[in-house]
This record gives C-alpha cells, structure tokens and sequence, in this order.
C-alpha cells in the first residue's frame, strides 16, 4: 500500500486559512422549510440568491467547510466592494481571500448565511461540470436540524430531531468543524470530517503513533486522491458497509482528524444533522 504525501486536486482544493473576522451564525428556523438542490458530480448545489444580484448564484453545500465563501469572480462579476486580503494557505496550492461586508444568502426563502469572504474558486472550473458561485459553509448548519435527503434532492430544516430508529453519530467539532466517528477495517474509530463538499466516500489517514493537535484556522474546500485508493469496510456506529472505495493518506489532511467522510457514502443514507444535540443521525435512504 502506497501513502500519498499530499492529495492530488482532483475534485476540489480544500484551502486553510486564518481568518480574523468573526462570522455571523444563521439563525434557527422554527418552521419546516424545503430546499431543493441538484446533486451534481456528487455535489450538493443550491440556486441561492443575494440582495446584490437580480440572477440566481449557485453555491455548494460544504459542511467541512469553516465560513460560507463566495467565488473571487463572482464577487468581482457582480461589483462587491472588496476589503482587506487575507492570505491564504492551501494543499498544493497558494491563493488569496478577501473580505466582503453584507452580502447573505437565501434559497427558497431560508436564509443559508452570511458570507464574510471572497476566494479564488478557479480551479473548481475542471473539476465541477456546472458553474460554482461559492461554498455553504458549517454555518449554516449552526443551531437548526438539517435533513438531507439524497434521493429527494432536497435539504429539510426541522425545528426539532425526527423520531427515528436511524443510527446516531456523536459529533465533535475540531478545526471548527463537525467530525464523527469513524472505523475502517475492524480498526478503532477515530474522529473524521463530515464533509458534504466531498464527492468521494472516504479518505482515511493511515495512522500514526504521532499525535497532531487542533488549530485556529478555517478550511475551506475539498479533496480527492485517486493514485492511492483501496476498498475498505467502513463501520459508522453499529451499521458496516462493505467494498467501500476509500482513498488512502499518509499524512493528516487537517491535524486531529483521521480524514474525511463525503457523499460519496453519505448519500446512501438519509442524513440529519443536529447541530445543538451534537449527533447526526442515519437513517435507510427513502425508495
């Protein structure tokens, strides 16, 4: 089995950053409300609107993603006044992000978030068939119960947790990101990235004796290593999946995490995430 050095862009580039300003949190819905997506390469897209465009934008759903990000371009595109620059540092790749002041999101009528930056998201042109105006962040995951239903192409926004036999996941942030629980091969489970802005299954980080710890920066974006890949079996809580094609890393793609979960697995489940009960619960896919 080969170890990668560094993940290969071959999805989308996840960035790491130090961001300064503080992030507005979006609200929490106390009515059900419906949002539709397409699900797109394996992405969650979403047609969202902002006050400053009289056209419709269309942002991933990312929760391993720190803040909600528009594209640089588009930014640019639709005349936003542009603050300071933040520098950013990402995995094979260097690029720049600047604040934005008043510009929020909303898809049919729900307000996602606010969205405080503007990042070069050039790269993603390749890897995404369809245009990407930017990122939804984990905050707008913060203090609502979103269901996302894969088969359905639509994200739910409950006041409360469904009642339900689904497998419960503990969440716990790190990097300021929601992790859950995950096992490979009979192995203990360690704390992995719930990442919807991942279109693979898995990426797991051979371990280590080396403990890393957690830091202050926000990430933002995706990864994907295709040259290093394996099927795994992959237990989330009680339940097991087999032949799970798992791609493989010798290094931490962010420190204490033991890599990512995307929708590659995810959307085999119907997923709610329960951000104030710290736990995501899944649940057999509708048919």
């Amino acid at each position: 089995m080969k170890h990668s050095p560094m993940p290969r862009l071959s999805a989308i580039f996840t960035l790491v950053f130090a961001v300064l300003a503080a992030f507005p949190v979006a609200a929490a819905t106390t009515q059900p409300a419906e949002i539709p997506f397409t699900f797109t390469d394996g992405f969650i897209r979403v047609e969202a609107h902002v006050p400053q465009s009289a056209e419709p934008l269309h942002l991933l759903l990312d929760s391993g993603a720190g803040a909600s990000v528009l594209s640089l371009r588009t930014a640019q595109r639709l005349h936003l006044p542009l603050g300071k620059t933040e520098n950013v540092r990402g995995v094979g790749v260097d690029s720049a992000a600047r604040q934005l002041n008043g510009v929020t999101a909303s898809a049919n009528g729900v307000v996602l978030s606010g969205i405080p930056l503007a990042v070069d998201l050039s790269a993603a042109d390749q890897l995404c068939s369809q245009p990407i105006d930017g990122l939804i962040g984990v905050d707008f995951f913060k203090n609502r119960v979103v269901q996302i239903d894969y088969i359905r192409h639509t994200l739910r926004i409950t006041s409360a947790t469904p009642k339900t036999s689904a497998e419960r996941l503990p969440v716990k942030t790190i990097n300021g990101i929601m992790c859950v629980p995950v096992g490979v091969n009979d192995s203990t489970v360690r704390w992995t990235r719930l990442d919807t802005g991942c279109n693979d299954a898995l990426h797991w980080v051979v371990p280590k004796s080396a403990a890393h710890g957690a830091h202050n920066a926000v990430s933002i974006g995706f990864v994907t290593d295709e040259s290093d890949t394996s099927l795994t079996s992959v237990a989330l809580g009680k339940r097991s999946l087999r032949t799970v094609k798992t791609a493989l890393h010798g290094a931490p793609l962010f420190p204490g995490e033991a890599g990512l979960l995307g929708n590659g697995l995810l959307s085999q489940f119907l997923v709610t995430v329960d951000w104030s009960n710290h736990q995501v619960l899944l649940a057999d896919a509708p048919r």
